[in-house]
């Protein structure tokens, strides 16, 4: 049985706002001011730059291609099979670790309101999100849908009582502190998360070739303008020192203007904000492993549905993010997220060069600007994804490469088993 075609634009774009917006300013807007200082805004624009790049691969990649495997399934279309399969398996750990990162993110809001265990909050939102789930997409959407307002409310509070400070929050870093400010964007481009995640969806929407470019570029637009305005905000409010040293920072940048009332409602905003990003995250990952069981890239199980959902995909996409909840840094999570999305996003870039570089005929959207048979939007997107690589702390990419293997060997070996029986 395969997936229903049950989402509309409104929902797409929502879902994407959502799902992006949770995932950065409540989650790690604070220790990104606590690596790039006042020059946090920089970090943020930076990053909306390299995700509006990308984004622009993806619109192209998901109008051709209108497919649940997504990654896997544009990877594979100009590459081997086993380099989409590895771009596959990086995107299924990419699920894990960005769920449980903004899982810290709600237990560290929890903490803030109760002195709840941060790991405790987060095991919590993962898997009452996964029982959430189990009632399908629309259902799970809808709900984020209406989160997503409150979302965007509380993002539109800090940049309205921060307008009086914002000239304080736009410092403008000297030539020296630019190496500052890209490790800065390496741990706050986790805040664009979220943009990829919305392509898996496509196999879910109604005529999907035109409306998931346009969800996915407005969500992206929308949500980096709001990032440059907010930490700009933040910093002028209460400065980076404070910043970076809080756990629920954007119930911290409204204290001194609206007291211990205020710090509780900006709470309960990030509560819900960081909730609604698990949520999608958790989603968008199990289409993403649906969509590789069903091409049988990894066990064919996975690609089963009951009641039109896929429940096995969904049960492996909780079980595994809560698995990460060893690793209880935010910081680290949020950096190995990062370091496998560049390299993803470095292949996806790649695939769109190639396909405009045959002069692959497409009747959707087509990223705009090419130079003779090269796309630059694509060589941009490229060469800024395979830099920030250089901005990973080199434990962290250890980390990553690890976890990443230890994912893959086991999918594969399953894999292998089932091929064996079948035969």
């Amino acid at each position: 049985m395969s997936l229903k075609r049950e989402l509309k634009l409104w929902q797409l774009i929502l879902a994407g706002v959502g799902v992006i917006l949770g995932a950065g300013i409540y989650a790690l807007l604070g220790k990104g001011a606590e690596v790039a200082g006042e020059s946090i805004w920089l970090s943020f624009g930076i990053g909306g730059i390299i995700a509006f790049l990308t984004g622009l691969s993806y619109a192209e990649l998901s109008s051709r291609f209108p497919k649940a495997g997504a990654e896997y399934v544009y990877a594979q279309s100009v590459f081997p099979e086993w380099i989409a399969r590895i771009c596959g398996y990086a995107l299924l750990v990419v699920g894990f670790t960005s769920a449980t990162t903004v899982a810290l993110g709600f237990g560290g809001y929890l903490s803030g309101l109760t002195s709840f265990p941060i790991v405790w909050g987060a095991l919590g939102v993962i898997l009452l999100s996964g029982l959430i789930l189990l009632k399908g997409a629309k259902f799970g959407t809808s709900l984020a849908g209406g989160i997503s307002l409150i979302e965007i409310l509380g993002l539109v509070v800090v940049i309205v009582i921060g307008i009086p400070t914002l000239s304080k929050g736009f410092i403008i870093p000297e030539i020296t502190q630019l190496p500052t400010v890209l490790y800065g964007t390496a741990i706050v481009f986790f805040a664009f998360l979220g943009f990829e995640e919305l392509v898996r969806m496509s196999e879910e929407t109604k005529d999907a070739k035109r409306k998931m470019p346009i969800a996915l570029l407005a969500a992206i637009a929308f949500a980096s303008v709001l990032y440059v305005l907010v930490s700009a905000s933040a910093i002028g409010l209460v400065g980076a020192e404070e910043l970076g040293k809080s756990s629920s920072p954007l119930a911290t940048v409204v204290k001194p203007s609206f007291g211990e009332t205020g710090f509780v409602l900006m709470s309960l905003v990030g509560l819900f904000s960081t909730f609604n990003t698990v949520l999608l995250i958790i989603l968008a990952g199990s289409r993403l492993l649906y969509g590789m069981g069903k091409a049988k890239t990894v066990p064919s199980f996975f690609g089963e549905t009951r009641n039109s959902q896929p429940m096995y995909a969904l049960l492996a996409t909780v079980l595994f993010s809560c698995s990460l909840l060893m690793i209880p840094d935010i910081t680290i999570l949020a950096q190995m997220t990062d370091a496998l999305l560049f390299s993803v996003f470095a292949v996806m870039n790649l695939v769109v060069l190639k396909l405009h570089w045959k002069k692959s005929p497409s009747t959707g959207f087509r990223v705009p600007l090419d130079v003779g048979i090269v796309s630059l939007p694509a060589l941009l997107g490229l060469v800024s994804s395979l830099g920030m690589l250089f901005f990973i702390h080199e434990e962290v990419l250890l980390y990553s490469a690890a976890f990443f293997t230890i994912i893959a060997v086991v999918l594969h070996w399953f894999r292998g088993k089932k091929s064996k029986k079948g035969k």
